[in-house]
Protein backbone atom coordinates (compact mmCIF):
# COMPACT_ATOMS: atom_id res chain seq x y z
CA UNK A 1 0.00 0.00 0.00
CA UNK A 2 2.65 2.42 0.94
CA UNK A 3 4.58 2.05 -2.58
CA UNK A 4 1.24 2.63 -4.21
CA UNK A 5 0.78 6.23 -2.29
CA UNK A 6 4.15 6.44 -2.92
CA UNK A 7 3.95 6.04 -6.91
CA UNK A 8 0.83 8.57 -7.04
CA UNK A 9 2.71 11.04 -5.38
CA UNK A 10 5.52 10.77 -7.65
CA UNK A 11 3.13 10.80 -10.98
CA UNK A 12 1.05 14.13 -9.56
CA UNK A 13 4.06 15.84 -8.94
CA UNK A 14 5.52 15.06 -12.79
CA UNK A 15 2.23 16.11 -14.33
CA UNK A 16 2.27 19.13 -12.49
CA UNK A 17 5.58 19.60 -13.91
CA UNK A 18 4.67 19.46 -17.16
CA UNK A 19 1.85 21.74 -16.98
CA UNK A 20 3.93 24.79 -15.66
CA UNK A 21 6.74 23.87 -18.11
CA UNK A 22 3.94 23.98 -20.98
CA UNK A 23 2.26 27.14 -19.67
CA UNK A 24 5.45 29.18 -19.64
CA UNK A 25 6.31 28.27 -23.06
CA UNK A 26 2.82 29.40 -24.52
CA UNK A 27 3.26 32.44 -22.43
CA UNK A 28 6.83 33.48 -23.54
CA UNK A 29 6.56 35.55 -27.14
CA UNK A 30 9.19 34.50 -29.54
CA UNK A 31 11.01 37.37 -31.38
CA UNK A 32 10.03 37.93 -35.31
CA UNK A 33 13.18 38.07 -37.05
CA UNK A 34 11.46 38.58 -40.38
CA UNK A 35 13.20 40.56 -43.20
CA UNK A 36 13.94 43.49 -41.56
CA UNK A 37 15.90 41.26 -38.99
CA UNK A 38 17.87 39.40 -42.17
CA UNK A 39 18.78 42.77 -43.66
CA UNK A 40 19.64 44.58 -40.50
CA UNK A 41 22.28 41.05 -40.41
CA UNK A 42 23.02 41.96 -43.80
CA UNK A 43 23.95 45.63 -43.05
CA UNK A 44 26.14 43.96 -40.56
CA UNK A 45 27.85 41.61 -42.83
CA UNK A 46 28.27 44.81 -45.11
CA UNK A 47 29.63 47.06 -42.40
CA UNK A 48 32.10 44.11 -41.95
CA UNK A 49 34.34 45.18 -44.99
CA UNK A 50 37.29 47.78 -44.40
CA UNK A 51 38.58 50.17 -46.68
CA UNK A 52 41.95 48.11 -47.17
CA UNK A 53 40.73 44.37 -47.77
CA UNK A 54 38.61 46.17 -50.28
CA UNK A 55 40.89 48.02 -52.03
CA UNK A 56 42.94 44.74 -52.24
CA UNK A 57 40.22 42.44 -53.76
CA UNK A 58 39.79 45.49 -56.60
CA UNK A 59 43.73 45.51 -56.81
CA UNK A 60 43.29 41.43 -57.14
CA UNK A 61 40.43 41.67 -59.54
CA UNK A 62 42.27 43.88 -62.15
CA UNK A 63 46.01 41.95 -62.39
CA UNK A 64 43.01 38.93 -62.91
CA UNK A 65 41.94 40.65 -65.49
CA UNK A 66 45.49 41.92 -66.85
CA UNK A 67 46.49 38.07 -66.52
CA UNK A 68 43.58 36.95 -68.72
CA UNK A 69 44.53 40.07 -71.44
CA UNK A 70 48.26 39.22 -71.60
CA UNK A 71 47.48 34.99 -72.09
CA UNK A 72 44.86 36.00 -75.07
CA UNK A 73 47.69 38.51 -76.52
CA UNK A 74 50.64 35.66 -75.80
CA UNK A 75 48.19 32.76 -77.49
CA UNK A 76 48.25 34.90 -80.70
CA UNK A 77 51.99 35.38 -81.09
CA UNK A 78 52.51 32.13 -80.56
CA UNK A 79 50.11 31.30 -83.37
CA UNK A 80 51.54 33.68 -85.99
CA UNK A 81 54.89 32.67 -84.55
CA UNK A 82 54.03 29.27 -85.42
CA UNK A 83 53.37 29.54 -88.91
CA UNK A 84 56.49 31.82 -89.41
CA UNK A 85 58.42 29.24 -88.14
CA UNK A 86 56.92 26.58 -90.45
CA UNK A 87 57.48 29.43 -93.48
CA UNK A 88 60.96 29.91 -93.06
CA UNK A 89 61.58 26.11 -92.76
CA UNK A 90 59.96 26.03 -96.06
CA UNK A 91 62.07 29.21 -97.52
CA UNK A 92 64.94 27.06 -95.94
CA UNK A 93 64.13 24.20 -97.86
CA UNK A 94 63.68 25.62 -101.42
CA UNK A 95 66.91 27.56 -100.58
CA UNK A 96 68.92 24.03 -99.86
CA UNK A 97 67.60 23.14 -103.59
CA UNK A 98 69.02 25.48 -105.07
CA UNK A 99 71.83 25.66 -103.22
CA UNK A 100 72.74 22.03 -104.24
CA UNK A 101 71.79 23.59 -107.98
CA UNK A 102 74.70 26.20 -107.70
CA UNK A 103 77.27 24.36 -106.10
CA UNK A 104 76.87 21.33 -108.14
CA UNK A 105 80.44 20.17 -109.66
CA UNK A 106 80.80 20.01 -112.02
CA UNK A 107 77.64 22.00 -112.69
CA UNK A 108 75.01 20.30 -114.41
CA UNK A 109 74.70 20.29 -117.96
CA UNK A 110 70.76 22.21 -119.32
CA UNK A 111 69.26 18.77 -119.80
CA UNK A 112 69.83 17.71 -116.72
CA UNK A 113 67.10 15.05 -115.30
CA UNK A 114 68.44 14.92 -112.34
CA UNK A 115 68.85 19.37 -112.36
CA UNK A 116 64.45 19.18 -113.58
CA UNK A 117 63.35 17.01 -110.86
CA UNK A 118 65.38 19.68 -108.20
CA UNK A 119 63.05 22.49 -109.84
CA UNK A 120 59.91 20.74 -109.87
CA UNK A 121 60.34 19.89 -106.35
CA UNK A 122 61.37 23.63 -105.88
CA UNK A 123 57.72 24.33 -107.65
CA UNK A 124 56.32 21.94 -105.92
CA UNK A 125 57.46 23.66 -102.03
CA UNK A 126 56.55 27.16 -103.76
CA UNK A 127 53.14 26.35 -103.81
CA UNK A 128 52.69 24.84 -100.63
CA UNK A 129 53.97 28.26 -99.30
CA UNK A 130 51.84 30.66 -100.99
CA UNK A 131 48.56 29.17 -99.91
CA UNK A 132 50.25 28.81 -96.48
CA UNK A 133 47.82 31.71 -93.99
CA UNK A 134 50.00 33.17 -91.76
CA UNK A 135 47.74 35.43 -89.09
CA UNK A 136 48.98 39.09 -88.68
CA UNK A 137 49.87 39.76 -84.51
CA UNK A 138 47.32 41.78 -82.82
CA UNK A 139 47.81 45.49 -82.33
CA UNK A 140 49.84 46.91 -80.91
CA UNK A 141 52.57 45.01 -81.72
CA UNK A 142 51.24 44.65 -85.27
CA UNK A 143 51.64 48.44 -85.57
CA UNK A 144 55.63 47.85 -84.51
CA UNK A 145 56.71 45.67 -87.15
CA UNK A 146 54.03 46.71 -90.04
CA UNK A 147 56.46 48.36 -92.18
CA UNK A 148 58.16 44.30 -92.41
CA UNK A 149 54.98 42.46 -92.16
CA UNK A 150 53.53 44.55 -95.42
CA UNK A 151 56.56 43.84 -97.13
CA UNK A 152 56.21 40.04 -96.91
CA UNK A 153 52.38 39.51 -96.59
CA UNK A 154 48.88 40.67 -98.12
CA UNK A 155 46.28 41.55 -96.46
CA UNK A 156 44.99 38.00 -96.50
CA UNK A 157 48.01 36.31 -94.59
CA UNK A 158 49.13 35.16 -97.54
CA UNK A 159 53.34 35.57 -98.34
CA UNK A 160 53.76 37.97 -101.33
CA UNK A 161 54.48 35.90 -105.02
CA UNK A 162 57.59 38.07 -105.00
CA UNK A 163 59.18 36.90 -101.33
CA UNK A 164 59.82 33.23 -102.91
CA UNK A 165 60.89 33.85 -106.80
CA UNK A 166 58.89 31.62 -109.51
CA UNK A 167 61.52 29.32 -111.14
CA UNK A 168 61.58 26.82 -114.28
CA UNK A 169 62.71 23.26 -115.15
CA UNK A 170 64.35 25.19 -117.81
CA UNK A 171 65.82 28.41 -115.66
CA UNK A 172 69.18 29.62 -116.07
CA UNK A 173 72.21 28.87 -113.42
CA UNK A 174 72.22 32.77 -113.40
CA UNK A 175 68.21 33.04 -112.76
CA UNK A 176 68.53 30.24 -109.90
CA UNK A 177 71.29 32.52 -108.34
CA UNK A 178 69.10 35.14 -108.16
CA UNK A 179 65.71 33.27 -106.99
CA UNK A 180 68.70 31.88 -104.08
CA UNK A 181 68.97 35.40 -103.11
CA UNK A 182 66.38 36.89 -102.92
CA UNK A 183 65.19 33.81 -100.92
CA UNK A 184 68.28 34.50 -98.41
CA UNK A 185 66.20 38.17 -97.90
CA UNK A 186 62.88 36.10 -97.44
CA UNK A 187 63.84 34.42 -94.91
CA UNK A 188 66.09 36.70 -92.80
CA UNK A 189 63.15 39.03 -92.95
CA UNK A 190 60.73 36.20 -91.64
CA UNK A 191 63.34 35.78 -88.78
CA UNK A 192 63.24 39.39 -88.27
CA UNK A 193 59.70 39.22 -88.07
CA UNK A 194 59.64 36.87 -85.35
CA UNK A 195 62.06 38.09 -83.72
CA UNK A 196 60.33 41.88 -83.40
CA UNK A 197 56.98 40.10 -82.41
CA UNK A 198 58.26 38.74 -79.80
CA UNK A 199 60.36 41.74 -78.50
CA UNK A 200 57.03 43.59 -78.66
CA UNK A 201 55.62 41.49 -76.56
CA UNK A 202 58.18 40.93 -73.71
CA UNK A 203 59.28 44.51 -74.24
CA UNK A 204 56.09 46.25 -74.98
Amino acid sequence: MEVDKVGNVVSTAYYAQQQVASQLQTEIPKPDIGNQGIAQAGDQVSMASSPVTRKNLDMVKAIEQEHAKLNLLVKSVRMTNEELDRAAGQVGRMNTILTTIIKNNPPFPPDSEQRKELLMSYASIRQEIIKMTVPAPPQPLYEKVKGTWSSMFGQNGQILHNAVPEVQPISSDNEVQSAAAQLGTTGERLASLSSGITQALIKP
